[in-house]
């Protein structure tokens, strides 16, 4: 039986107006400990402000001096993303997934029949639909890792490991001294780390270091412990990223050799593999 967006969505909406100062999605966004939020205008959906959009929009101010009065300026709708990428209460699950995946976005609001927001779609509401399904294997997690492994030291600047994550497109790295593992570091607390330094458009990365300043990779480094096997099926890559609250995982061999690294977005690309697989043998 196929699974709707509505049935898989965060009902909980949190957004944000479109002519409402940009302060305001920063309170929201901190506070709520969110990633993004649909904007709303007239009731109808606009676009999409994640914590990256503000970053951009905060750095696109040059005169230190004249800060304070340009943030009181700025409103949303000045860096929100527009259009944006939704998905339909009553539409196959699918399609939707295939959206998030080829725009490579993490969340899409999801408009009821008559058009109004009703609830946001994330790859953790996949992952946890997924996990409640019977226990299916797609392949082994090694059929769908990355093999070649980006690692990075602990005494690495945080700002370069977080821009080698961006350019590679990736979550987590490997932190190694020689050949030992000593932990890993995840986008998600690198950019909570610190501000992005340089010019930057809501349509396009900032390609300077990130500015953390004096931080280093250790500083900011998880013990080693988000591992799932390579043998283990692709089912079981999901229950260990909802567990650790991650978005990407070490793969490793039974003796404990790295073999590589899976992402949240290997794991959707089986799940529509499977779900493939599931419709053509029917």
């Amino acid at each position: 039986m196929n699974v709707t967006v509505g049935e898989v969505r965060s009902p909980r909406v949190v957004s944000v107006g479109a002519h409402e100062g940009l302060t305001a999605a920063v309170v929201k966004l901190e506070r709520l400990g969110l990633r993004r939020l649909p904007v709303l205008h007239g009731g109808r959906v606009v676009g999409i402000v994640t914590a990256g959009d503000v970053r951009h929009g905060l750095l696109r101010i040059g005169d230190p001096s004249a800060f304070t009065y340009a943030v009181g300026r700025l409103r949303v709708e000045d860096v929100m993303r527009s259009p944006v990428l939704t998905a339909r209460a009553d539409e196959d699950l699918r399609p939707a997934v295939a959206r998030m995946l080829g725009a490579g976005v993490g969340g899409l609001p999801v408009l009821d029949r008559n058009g109004t927001l009703g609830g946001m779609l994330t790859r953790g509401d996949v992952l946890r639909a997924e996990v409640r399904r019977p226990r299916l294997t797609w392949g082994s997690v090694a059929q769908h890792m990355k093999g070649e492994v980006q690692t990075v030291t602990a005494d690495t600047p945080a700002g370069d490991a977080l821009l080698r994550l961006r350019e590679t497109g990736r979550h987590v790295l490997p932190v190694l001294d020689g050949e030992h593992l000593v932990g890993v570091v995840h986008a998600r607390d690198l950019e909570a780390g610190g501000r992005a330094r340089g010019a930057g458009t809501r349509r396009a990365r900032p390609r300077a270091a990130p500015a953390l300043p004096g931080r280093l990779v250790r500083d900011l480094m998880r013990p080693p412990g988000g591992d799932v096997l390579g043998s283990a099926p692709m089912h079981r890559a999901i229950e260990r990223m909802l567990e650790a609250d991650v978005y990407g995982l070490r793969v490793v061999s039974d003796p404990g050799r790295l073999l590589g690294v899976v992402t949240v977005s290997d794991v959707l690309g089986a799940v529509l593999g499977g779900w493939r697989k599931e419709t053509s043998a029917s």
